[in-house]
């Protein structure tokens, strides 16, 4: 957010509440009830760290399991299970002190749930589709395909509080790494106990060492948060319950929020932004960072055709779709890499750096591109499904979409919709032809866009497979000289916007809105959504 991540399409009220740097500050003035009640919009598929990805259940995993590190108020990253590190003067290897923490069962957190943790995403066994993401550590790479061994990974716990972690090249965000979910320490005896199947899919199966606990979990409706008292920080954590409900339908959840039973929503569009504020409310704008796009599944014969897929691209008018159809201050994408991920050089983001890619609205070259690739496949019309999100807000955007590819080439389009859970599930069986999607990154840099287009990547769902691409990652995952890895990242962008395995849309902007007292509420494009510190504050 999947956001960073893979991204619910359901673009319903995942909000992004404030994140506080760890130190002193002045107490505020709390409320006597410190509840936040909040949608988020739909049912965490389950909370394994090693398997999850996508941005709903890493929201409840950064609040309940907690890593070495965590992102402050800028998306720095400062200490949280890791007291403190040193690396080495070459930037391969790093030595992580833990501090003093327990799980919720009393048990204390060692650096050996780190090592299981980081090994247990990385075992071909587990079938992680997030195991590429540690691939910058030495021999994950390896013992994840099958051709090395947990022992030549290079994660070690010499003793309880001392993680000793071997890189296979320097990379300037791998702290930022460190406070994403998949890199969450798991207990051996606790995983072992409860099985892997079963690990993450409900409340009790699942032990908290961050500033919440999952208290109760009703599948479809509702996961209540409490907060932990035995998180290490747990006198800056000032919300004592967090109730999150599962409603797909944006309107019956903004009726919610003004009937007074949400603390937040978000303005999925510019007529619930008037609603709220002619009921006196101030609404708010951020970039969440994530680019909504379609995937393309090349299996499919039909999608398999370069020409029908740059005839897609080329047909779709983004600006009249935002501003008819999304209605909010999101921007056309006519390149993938979302403007938020910063450039090469200082002050400048890449996209800045790089430009824009693809072509827009450009019917007749679409239609001419659409007869060849016809033609091609020997056939003189083609019928294609796309899946979607069965919120409100998803049917309708696919659903547009749908209706534009029809107008402008003729194409036979079906939207099929579904709960959140199935469409990813169908995602990664590649039970599709085309698939409305979204993806937010989990670290500032282009990599995190990048990496998902490797062959065989987990998150690759469209089977996109370029010996050039995959060249070029390679070659970027061990280049240190910062221009140089820019250079090669514009280089693999260019290659994916040629090839055209995905369809980018739009970025996305959110607007949302809050209860005045509700304080210090803060959105990133780094942290989907954080109130490891917010308030309710005294009237």
């Amino acid at each position: 957010m999947n956001i960073r991540k893979i991204l619910v399409v359901t673009l319903v009220l995942v909000l992004a509440l404030s994140v506080f740097a760890v130190g002193c500050k002045a107490a505020p003035k709390l409320a006597e009830q410190q509840v936040l009640r909040m949608n988020i919009g739909t049912e965490p598929p389950q909370l394994n760290s090693t398997i999850s990805t996508d941005v709903v259940s890493f929201d409840v995993l950064r609040h309940t399991v907690e890593g070495l590190t965590i992102l402050d108020a800028n998306d720095k990253p400062i200490p949280g299970m890791a007291e403190k590190w040193t690396t080495s003067a070459d930037g391969l290897t790093w030595t992580f002190t833990l501090r003093d923490a327990t799980w919720s069962d009393g048990t204390k957190v060692t650096a050996h749930d780190f090592e299981f943790g980081w090994k247990t995403l990385l075992n071909p066994d587990t079938a992680s589709e997030y195991a590429y993401f540690a691939y910058f550590i030495k021999g994950a790479q390896a013992y994840n395909a099958g051709t090395g061994s947990a022992a030549d990974v290079g994660v070690k716990a010499t003793d309880d509080k001392t993680l000793v972690v071997t890189l296979s090249q320097p990379i300037g965000y791998f702290l930022d790494a460190c406070a994403f979910a998949v890199m969450d320490p798991v207990p051996q005896t606790f995983y072992e106990k409860i099985g892997a199947a079963n690990y993450g899919a409900e409340a009790a199966n699942l032990l908290y060492n961050g500033p919440f606990t999952v208290s109760a979990w009703t599948h479809e409706q509702n996961i209540t948060l409490t907060k932990n008292p035995n998180y290490w920080d747990a006198k800056d954590v000032y919300l004592q319950t967090v109730s999150m409900d599962m409603i797909t339908d944006t309107q019956a959840a903004f009726t919610k929020f003004l009937a007074g039973d949400y603390d937040l929503t978000g303005l999925a569009s510019s007529d619930y932004i008037k609603q709220s504020e002619a009921a006196g409310f101030t609404t708010k704008n951020f970039s969440d960072g994530s680019t909504f796009y379609l995937e393309f599944n090349l299996k499919d014969p039909s999608m398999a055709n370069q020409k029908i897929r740059t005839a897609i691209t080329y047909a779709l008018d983004r600006q009249n779709y935002i501003d008819k159809i999304v209605k909010d201050k999101s921007q056309p994408a006519l390149a993938f890499v979302n403007p938020e991920i910063k450039g090469s050089v200082a002050g400048k983001s890449y996209r800045d750096e790089v430009g824009n890619l693809i072509k827009d609205n450009q019917t007749t070259a679409a239609q001419d591109l659409f007869k060849q690739g016809l033609a091609e496949l020997g056939v003189s019309t083609i019928s294609v499904s796309i899946i979607s999100d069965d919120s409100d807000l998803a049917i309708q955007r696919a659903s547009a979409l749908a209706e534009s590819l029809t107008k402008n080439l003729g194409i036979e389009i079906k939207v099929d919709s579904m709960p959140f859970k199935s469409r990813l599930q169908k995602m990664t069986d590649k039970d599709f032809q085309i698939v409305y999607a979204g993806w937010g990154p989990d670290y500032n840099d282009p990599m995190t866009f990048l990496d998902m287009f490797e062959t065989g990547n987990g998150n690759n769902h469209t089977s996109y497979s370029s010996a050039a691409y995959d060249a070029l990652l390679a070659s970027a995952r061990t280049e240190t000289n910062t221009a140089k890895r820019y250079a090669l990242y514009k280089q693999m962008e260019t290659t994916l916007m040629t090839d055209l395995p995905i369809c980018p849309i739009f970025y996305r902007i959110r607007s949302y809105t809050t209860i005045d007292s509700l304080k210090g509420i803060a959105r990133s494009a780094f942290q989907d959504i954080n109130f490891r510190n917010a308030y309710v504050e005294a009237s």
